[in-house]
């Protein structure tokens, strides 16, 4: 699992190995402060959903991989922005537990570009998705952490990752 760079940006792929689309990440090793903004220009095509991730708890697997513990998804899909709480699952059979901080409503055209702005102060993620605002709060967002790009549920593109 691999981003595939292209001449304009980075994409993930269809894996044949798991008859599915590739979840990965990039994530950055320095932890940033409360008060950080991320901004990120990305696409999907027909189905997808490029998202940002906040974290202060990953870890190394035996195999090299990484996995998240407790983590926030700021995503964009053609029905607008999610953002996601999602901790490990208690159960074996439910690896994640996720819950929905909040949300907003609006067609994002498939292969259109994004522009997604998330700034990380007082608890509270200050969104900005095209020209769609909105805040989520929740008590667990970090006051430092790691800041990063996920690709999630089909082919999605990213252009550009900033981190202010």
């Amino acid at each position: 699992m691999k981003f595939v760079q292209k001449n304009d940006c980075i994409e993930n792929t269809y894996n044949e190995g798991i008859k599915d689309f590739d979840y990965i990440s990039i994530i950055t090793k320095e932890k940033y402060n409360d008060g950080v903004t991320v901004r990120v220009k990305c696409s999907f095509d027909k189905f997808g959903a490029p998202l940002i991730v906040f974290t202060d708890d990953y870890k190394q697997l035996e195999d090299g991989t990484y996995q998240y513990g407790l983590h926030f998804e700021v995503v964009a899909y053609e029905g607008g922005c999610n953002v996601w709480h999602i901790v490990p699952g208690k159960e074996e059979k439910n690896p994640i537990d996720v819950t929905k901080v909040n949300a907003i409503e609006f067609p994002i055209e498939d292969k259109s570009m994004i522009d997604m702005e998330v700034t990380i102060r007082d608890k509270k993620m200050f969104i900005r998705v095209n020209d769609q605002s909105f805040v989520a709060e929740h008590e667990e967002i970090p006051n430092q952490m790691h800041v990063g790009i996920t690709a999630c549920e089909g082919i999605n593109q990213f252009y550009e990752f900033e981190v202010e």
